[in-house]
C-alpha cells in the first residue's frame, strides 16, 4: 500500500512539515511494496492541525484509486525535524487506515484491513525513536525514496497480474522514454516507437483500458522503474539497455539493442496485464524478419472491385518526412499501381490523410475536418484532399 501524507495547519498556512515527510518515506519504505486490495492503491492523510471549529474533515475516494482521509492532530515545529511530530503522526496512522472502510465505493470494497494494521505494527518498532535516528534517517531519505517507486512499481504489477480484467480498448501507438542523455537511442527509438505503434494497431491488440503503451528503458531494472504513473489513457512497462555496449556497437548493433529492449518490455507488459501475447509476438516476429525498412499499411478501403491502401516507410529521422503512397489493386485483373501522395510529417498525417473514398472513376483521399487538421495544413501548405484517376493509377508510369 502506497501511502500519501500531507500536511495543513490553518493558523499559518503551512503546509510542510519536515517530519511528517519523513514518515511518508517510512510508511513507505516498509508497505509499498505490499498488496491490500484492489479498490485503493494509495492512502492519502492528510494530518489537521489548528483546523477551525467548522472544519468539515474529508473522508472519500479520489480519483477511484486513493482513499482520502483527514485527521486532526497537534504538531509543534513544521521547518525542523523532531521525534515528537514523526512519532505523533506515526501513532495517528492506524486511526486513518480505520477509516479507509467507511469510504463509500461504487463497487466492492476490496481493502485488506486486517492486513495493512498488522504490517503497522510489526514496523513501529523499526521507526526511529529519537532525534538522532531521525536526522541519520533523513539522510538516506533520497535513496529511501528511489528504492520505494521501484517497490511500489513491483505492488502495480502484481496487483494487474493478479486482477486480469477484459481486454476492451485498442492499442494504437507506443512510446519509448529512456533514462539516458538526451538523444542517446536516436534515430533507433523514434524508428522502432513508428514500428511497434503501427504493427500492433494493424494486429488490433487490445488492453484492459489503455490505448499506448509507454516504454521506460534504463541501465537497470531499478532505474527503468523511476518512471511510474496511474492513467486510463497509457501504461508504462519496463526494460533495460547495457549502455556500455551500446556505446561500442555499431549501428546495427544499436538498433538491435533498442529492438530486443522494447521486445522485453513488450512480453513483460504482455504477461503482467494478460495481453494478447500470439498477436504481440507475430508483431516482434514480424519486425525481427524484416528489420527497419518495412513498408506499412497506413489505411485502407475497398469495394468489390479494388482495394486502396496508403502505405510508407518509417524515415531514419523523425525529422525527415516520410513519402505515402497510394497502392491500387484491381480484383479482376490483379494489376496494381502505385503513386505518390505526399511528403508528409507521420505524427500530423492524419490532418491530411482520413477517409479514403472510392468513386467510379477516381480516389479521394480526404483529410480531417477539424479546425486544428485544417491550422496543421494551412501551415505546410497542404491540400484539404488528394484526387487520383483510377487508369492512371493503375496503369500509368508510377512506381517505387
Amino acid at each position: 500500500m502506497r501511502f500519501l501524507i500531507e500536511y495543513k495547519n490553518f493558523s499559518i498556512k503551512e503546509e510542510i512539515n519536515k517530519s511528517l515527510s519523513l514518515l511518508d518515506t517510512f510508511l513507505n519504505e516498509n508497505l509499498i511494496g505490499d498488496y491490500h486490495g484492489q479498490t485503493f492503491e494509495s492512502i492519502l492523510i492528510r494530518f489537521i492541525n489548528n483546523a477551525p471549529p467548522n472544519k468539515k474533515f474529508k473522508l472519500k475516494s479520489l480519483y477511484k484509486i486513493i482513499a482520502e482521509v483527514e485527521i486532526e492532530g497537534n504538531f509543534t515545529n513544521n521547518v525542523k525535524l523532531n521525534i515528537a511530530d514523526f512519532q505523533h503522526g506515526l501513532s495517528k496512522v492506524e486511526e486513518a487506515i480505520n477509516m479507509v472502510s467507511q469510504i463509500k465505493v461504487k463497487e466492492e470494497l476490496d481493502f485488506k484491513q486486517e492486513k495493512l494494521l498488522n504490517s503497522l505494527k510489526d514496523i513501529i518498532n523499526n521507526a526511529p525513536q529519537t532525534e538522532e535516528e531521525l536526522k541519520n534517517y533523513a539522510k538516506k531519505d533520497k535513496d529511501i525514496k528511489y528504492l520505494n517507486t521501484v517497490k511500489r512499481v513491483d505492488s502495480l504489477i502484481y496487483s494487474y497480474k493478479i486482477n486480469p480484467r477484459p481486454l476492451l480498448k485498442r492499442i494504437i501507438g507506443v512510446r519509448l522514454y529512456d533514462h539516458f542523455e538526451r538523444n542517446t537511442l536516436a534515430p533507433y527509438d523514434y524508428i522502432y516507437s513508428e514500428l511497434f505503434s503501427n504493427l500492433l494497431r494493424r494486429a488490433e491488440v487490445k488492453s484492459p483500458d489503455y490505448e499506448e503503451i509507454y516504454f521506460s528503458i534504463g541501465e537497470t531494472m531499478e532505474q527503468a522503474k523511476q518512471s511510474i504513473a496511474i492513467d486510463e489513457y497509457f501504461k508504462y512497462t519496463y526494460s533495460t539497455l547495457n549502455l556500455s555496449e551500446y556505446n561500442q556497437a555499431d549501428d546495427k548493433g544499436k538498433a538491435n539493442m533498442v529492438f530486443h529492449s522494447m521486445c522485453e518490455g513488450l512480453r513483460m507488459i504482455a504477461d503482467f496485464d494478460h495481453l494478447e501475447k500470439e498477436k504481440i509476438e507475430g508483431v516482434i516476429e514480424f519486425i525481427d524478419n524484416n528489420g527497419i525498412d518495412i513498408e506499412l499499411i497506413y489505411s485502407t478501403a475497398q469495394n468489390k472491385n479494388y482495394l486502396a491502401e496508403v502505405v510508407y516507410k518509417v524515415p531514419q529521422s523523425h525529422l525527415t518526412k516520410a513519402e505515402f503512397k497510394l497502392r491500387l489493386t484491381d480484383f479482376k485483373t490483379n494489376s496494381t499501381g502505385i503513386i505518390t501522395i505526399d511528403k508528409l510529417d507521420i505524427y500530423y498525417a492524419p490532418y491530411s490523410i482520413g477517409k479514403i473514398q472510392l468513386k467510379k472513376n477516381e480516389i479521394v483521399i480526404k483529410g480531417r475536418s477539424s479546425l486544428r487538421a485544417e491550422v496543421s495544413r494551412k501551415i505546410d501548405k497542404l491540400p484539404s484532399e488528394y484526387r487520383f484517376n483510377i487508369n492512371e493509377t493503375l496503369y500509368g508510369n508510377a512506381s517505387y
